[in-house]
């Protein structure tokens, strides 16, 4: 409580001039551009201001944002910074293509916000219970609450574990164990003074701020560029580098065993425990692991082995960066007409299940390549764009 009340703290209130007016208030887009790029974080400051045109010099205003396509069905909501002096910084992620239109409501001003949370903590009474008794064909009524102030007998209906209560008055001559239904009505009492209701006006709630903003326009700009590392072969590692941004995209193959008939370099092949042990992590930092395929043909210890070592790097991991994510990508569906003996979908499925296992306590995502694959019946090691274009967008769900 302490917390909320710091964040939460009272705010002076004379009349509606004083408060937060939206429209009144000022919104700046910060670094426009003609064109953004999907992904792309657009900024917008706000300066606050009162219905008489002066500048807000505290925060605590209640501020919805959201960006939104109708004709993409398309939405989702922006982060607001308060900046404790009457402004705020709201930061939308860009997450997909086309026009863009964006909007801050003004839902309370702090002057509201503060009256609101005065009144909520003030009293229990705003709503009446009434408890219903069974007393043979005609039932008895009886006030009931979460706290009753009255030195009448109580009937208490406690939670002794969890200490949760509720109670009603002891109508005579019919027990506490009667108690069958309570009804509820809103009772005719409020904590909110009589000049403070203005606030809550229907004109005075949930107004736009952005009005006078015109939509922007998104496009895919594809700013990763493949940075070449001058391996040799398909497995070479792969890099993928957004400087602008701060982004970058490493691929690895796994250590042994490696199935392919192509060459490819052990020089600096490493087992994925190894890999992890490497990572330092931090909140900017994910993980993809997928592990399978390559193990089907072996004895099954093998895999167990290789996916404990994976599961004791990701603990060693979380000890020194709990907050690096981790995703796990199961095994894709393949061709039913492979060697069965040594690469049938019913090795993958064990897999599967063990995987599972063995990561079941730890926090990290899934990527269920297996059931998309399944889904999509594409029975393709190396499944269409479109299922792999899926399985990236479940991976940006965890991590955005």
């Amino acid at each position: 409580m302490e917390k909320l009340d710091q964040l939460i703290p009272p705010r002076p209130f004379t009349n509606v001039s004083s408060t937060t007016s939206a429209t009144h208030s000022r919104a700046t887009l910060l670094s426009p551009r003609d064109t953004y790029c999907r992904g792309d974080q657009l900024d917008v400051l706000l300066e606050m201001r009162d219905h008489l045109g002066r500048r807000k010099e505290y925060g605590g205003d209640f501020l919805r944002a959201r960006i939104f396509s109708p004709a993409l069905k398309a939405g989702a909501s922006g982060k607001v910074t308060d900046f404790n002096n009457g402004t705020y910084l709201v930061s939308f992620t860009l997450f997909w293509e086309g026009q863009v239109s964006l909007s801050v409501l003004l839902i309370h001003p702090s002057e509201g916000v503060s009256a609101l949370w005065r009144a909520r903590n003030q009293g229990y009474d705003r709503v009446n219970f009434t408890g219903q008794f069974a007393n043979g064909t005609s039932p008895v009524f009886s006030k009931c609450g979460l706290t009753l102030h009255t030195t009448a007998e109580l009937c208490e209906y406690l939670d002794y574990r969890d200490q949760e209560a509720f109670y009603c008055l002891k109508p005579p001559r019919v027990p506490c164990e009667a108690l069958t239904h309570v009804t509820t009505r809103n009772a005719d009492i409020s904590y909110i003074r009589q000049k403070e209701w203005a606030l809550f006006h229907r004109s005075n709630v949930g107004v736009e701020i952005m009005k006078n903003f015109a939509s922007i326009k998104v496009s895919a700009c594809g700013t990763l560029k493949y940075f070449d590392l001058h391996g040799v072969g398909p497995f070479k590692t792969h890099v993928l580098l957004d400087a602008e941004r701060h982004t970058l995209i490493q691929w690895k193959k796994h250590g042994h065993p490696f199935i392919t008939q192509s060459l490819f370099s052990v020089k600096d092949d490493n087992y994925i425990p190894r890999e992890i042990d490497r990572i330092a992590g931090d909140k900017d930092t994910a993980i993809v692991i997928t592990l399978g395929q390559h193990l089907r043909p072996f004895p099954i210890k093998i895999f167990i082995r290789r996916a404990i070592n994976v599961q004791k790097a990701i603990e060693r991991l979380f000890l020194r960066s709990p907050e690096t994510k981790v995703i796990l990508k199961t095994e894709n569906t393949r061709r039913l007409f492979d060697n069965a003996e040594m690469f049938s979908d019913f090795h993958g499925y064990i897999q599967n299940l063990i995987m599972r296992d063995i990561f079941m306590d730890l926090n990290v995502g899934i990527i269920d390549a297996w059931d998309m694959t399944i889904a999509d019946s594409t029975n393709n090691i190396h499944p269409p764009d479109y299922v792999i274009e899926n399985q990236i967008n479940m991976f940006l769900n965890y991590i955005c």
